[in-house]
């Protein structure tokens, strides 16, 4: 039928019992709601104001199949999004048209079904284009969507090997193609109907929802995007909201929200390690539906953004940053085929070392003020030791091994908190070279660790020595109570817990220690075995001493 007044698809609103069995794969239902003989050929258009017209609007062409969701996607887009082969088939066969049909985003079914890595749907649907009459095979895998990319782009970009060798079997004139951008008046017809749903910013009321940590979803949510492409995920991820990320992360049919690009080309995972959120970048690499080497328009993936994120010089190596690079390398991420250096600045210039200058010094005052406590607690001790004194001013206490063990652990303290003091002065010294001040912070690390545990050591041999002649158990339980406090010294490996556990759910038990095993085993011979000796070694000589 031929219309003067409609320059684009006509969009009728999907019924919401097709949306649902499209999304969820209730073939029952899809047959129930399919008319007993097949409708004739699809035409899905939009007037020139933009008005959504209903199936009475037009009773010659209605058919339950036209209806499309507010992205503009049809039953089939949504079929082949979520790998339901059957339900897809009976869609072509009624209402073969829409193998070419267009969403918002100018994505065919075949886009849809190539990026989720839907082999036999992918399939399928190229053998229907060769089948039906009118829809030639170049026509369906050629189709450029609103980025530029056809259904091969899609497939090749996720990694989807075998979807790729399809297409190309179907049309080797497919790998020639270059990208390039679909015509502005295109988009613009699209974005009339867009604008009826939001605001000036282009949020919908999800967008705020997510904003919000309101976790109350709509059944076509995934449909929604704000005028930056953005989608209901996105905005969740950009706000922090962790509620709405593990709603979203938990549910199977919103799994073309995880994987969405923006306008600029990235995923809620690339939003995530921008941010540098920690939970948020967990859940996400938790499910395996998320892909982790998705490219920006950019081209940086994930991986690209978490290094850039990380600070150069002075720097913690549980913070957030590093901690999301380990975790992305952990899972399999993979850095973008750019050169590093085009990425990642790898000169200092004088604003980076005066910045770095002013971190080794503020971090000398706290190294110096934490061991100058422990130097002055230790000291002190010696002139109030535990017990009483002889009338030779000798401690009655002096021949007990408790009480050697505890002057013992009370010198190598101070020796420790002076030394790490002594280290800090340098660290802060700016006439010091830089290379030589990061060697002092090491060192000043590691004494005031040793100073710290063996102050808690000598603490609790004073008060077992105070205790024992009174209740033998009870100054053995307090030396318990008090050596837990060795606990709180390896704070640090929480993270590395987190980054156990959210690799776990990747790729499981398995996956994690065959592929972590060697990595695992450098980094505790390389990092803890020496803190290990040289603590075994202190501890050795605090009860071995006495003894002499």
């Amino acid at each position: 039928m031929e219309r003067s007044d409609i320059q684009g698809p006509r969009r009728i609103p999907m019924d919401p019992k097709l949306l649902r069995a499209a999304g969820t794969g209730d073939k029952s239902l899809l047959e129930r709601l399919l008319p007993s003989i097949a409708t004739a050929e699809l035409a899905i258009a939009v007037p020139n104001n933009g008005d959504v017209l209903s199936a009475q609007d037009d009773p010659a062409e209605a058919s339950i199949l036209r209806g499309v969701t507010v992205g503009g996607n049809t039953a089939l887009h949504i079929a082949a999004t979520h790998g339901h082969l059957e339900l897809a088939e009976m869609i072509c066969e009624r209402e073969r048209s829409l193998v070419v049909a267009r969403n918002v985003m100018l994505e065919t079914p075949l886009h849809c079904a190539a990026r989720a890595g839907h082999h036999q749907v992918v399939s399928s649907i190229v053998s229907f284009t060769r089948d039906s009459n009118g829809i030639g095979v170049d026509t369906a895998l050629r189709a450029r969507n609103r980025d530029g990319r056809t259904a091969l782009h899609e497939a090749a970009q996720n990694g989807h090997v075998d979807v790729a060798v399809e297409l190309m079997s179907a049309d080797p004139g497919l790998a020639d193609m270059v990208d390039h951008a679909e015509t502005a008046n295109e988009l613009l017809k699209w974005n009339q109907i867009l604008a009826k749903i939001s605001d000036e910013s282009g949020s919908t009321p999800l967008h705020y929802a997510a904003s919000a940590k309101n976790d109350k979803m709509c059944p076509d949510l995934d449909e929604l995007l704000d005028n930056k492409g953005r989608n209901l995920l996105h905005t969740a991820v950009e706000y922090k909201s962790t509620a709405i990320v593990r709603y979203v992360c938990g549910r199977s049919e919103l799994v073309k929200l995880m994987n969405a690009r923006d306008f600029e080309g990235n995923t809620p995972l690339h939003l995530a390690v921008r941010s540098g959120d920690q939970e948020i970048v967990s859940l996400l690499i938790r499910n395996k539906r998320v892909y982790l080497n998705i490219m920006n328009n950019e081209g940086l993936t994930p991986l690209d953004l978490s290094i850039i994120g990380v600070e150069d010089g002075l720097t913690y190596v549980t913070n957030p940053a590093h901690w999301i690079l380990m975790c992305l390398q952990w899972n399999g991420a993979r850095f973008s085929s750019r050169r590093m250096d085009h990425v990642v600045r790898e000169d200092f210039g004088p604003e980076d070392l005066e910045k770095e200058s002013k971190k080794h010094a503020s971090l000398s005052q706290s190294f110096a003020m934490s061991t100058v406590v422990i130097a002055t607690v230790a000291f002190g001790a010696v002139f109030t030791l535990p017990g009483d004194y002889n009338t030779d001013g000798t401690p009655t206490l002096a021949r007990r091994y408790t009480f050697k063990a505890f002057v013992i652990a009370d010198t190598f303290a101070f020796i420790f908190s002076v030394l790490s003091t002594y280290f800090s002065t340098f660290n802060g010294a700016e006439l010091t070279s830089l290379s030589l001040r990061c060697y002092y912070v090491a060192f000043s690390i590691a004494l005031l660790g040793m100073a710290t545990r063996i102050l808690v050591a000598a603490f609790a041999l004073a008060i077992y020595l105070v205790l024992a002649p009174v209740s033998n158990s009870f100054g053995i339980a307090v030396c318990v109570i008090t050596s837990t406090s060795e606990l709180l010294l390896h704070a640090h490996m929480i993270p590395l817990c987190k980054l156990a556990i959210t690799m776990k759910s990747r790729v499981g038990w398995t996956g994690l220690f065959k592929s972590q095993v060697r990595r695992l085993v450098w980094s505790w011979f390389k990092y803890q075995i020496p803190q290990i000796l040289g603590a075994s070694f202190i501890y050795i000589s605090i009860f071995l001493l006495p003894l002499l």
